[in-house]
């Protein structure tokens, strides 16, 4: 293995027992120390990668979105479909809880840079699906009337809002069941 492989292992296995600590434990009370501890690395190695918890969440949510977006321009067939089944792809794959939802927030929203990388990562997010709405737009399945970057945007901002919701609120409904709703509503207002 060459040394670029042996980084990109080590920041997958940092994302990995990171992931893993914040589903069992919660995001406040894992501490850099913990995740280290479990990937086997020294807590300088954390910061090559790194520059905080705050940033790594970020990147880890990032990483999941980015990586579902790929799968949805990979598959055929109509777009609604594949857009619903992985939104919940998306949904199961990254164990969030409240505390986890509202330290992303916390960590996005509390740092200039974690914002900057957080914009960049949905605005390559929204350019990947653009494409694929405007397909779906030429094949008649959905509306016209609306550019596709309005409806990437739109995608967007309808699945933050309901996160942010979400992890908001004090019910014990499963985000799954948030999304689901939230979203049906989404794909009749973009159906052609």
């Amino acid at each position: 293995m060459n040394r670029e492989q042996k980084k990109q292992q080590t920041r997958i296995q940092i994302k990995d027992a990171a992931l893993s600590l914040f589903a069992e434990q919660g995001y406040e009370a894992t501490s850099i120390e913990q995740i280290v501890k479990q990937v086997g690395v020294a807590k300088g190695t954390f910061f090559n990668y790194f520059s905080s918890k705050d940033e790594l969440i970020c990147d880890l949510l990032s990483m999941f979105v980015m990586g579902e977006a790929k799968k949805l321009k990979d598959k055929p067939g109509p777009i609604i479909p594949r857009m619903r089944m992985i939104l919940f792809q998306l949904v199961q794959r990254f164990p969030l809880n409240k505390q986890l939802g509202r330290a992303l927030f916390q960590a996005t929203l509390g740092s200039s840079k974690a914002l900057e990388a957080h914009n960049a990562a949905m605005h390559e997010l929204i350019e990947a699906l653009i494409p694929i709405i405007r397909q779906a737009q030429e094949s008649g399945e959905l509306r016209k009337d609306m550019p596709p970057e309005m409806i990437a945007g739109l995608a967007y901002q309808t699945y933050f809002g309901a996160l942010i919701v979400w992890s908001m609120n004090d019910e014990q409904e499963p985000i799954d069941e948030q999304m689901a709703i939230t979203f049906d509503l989404f794909f009749r207002g973009i159906q052609a």
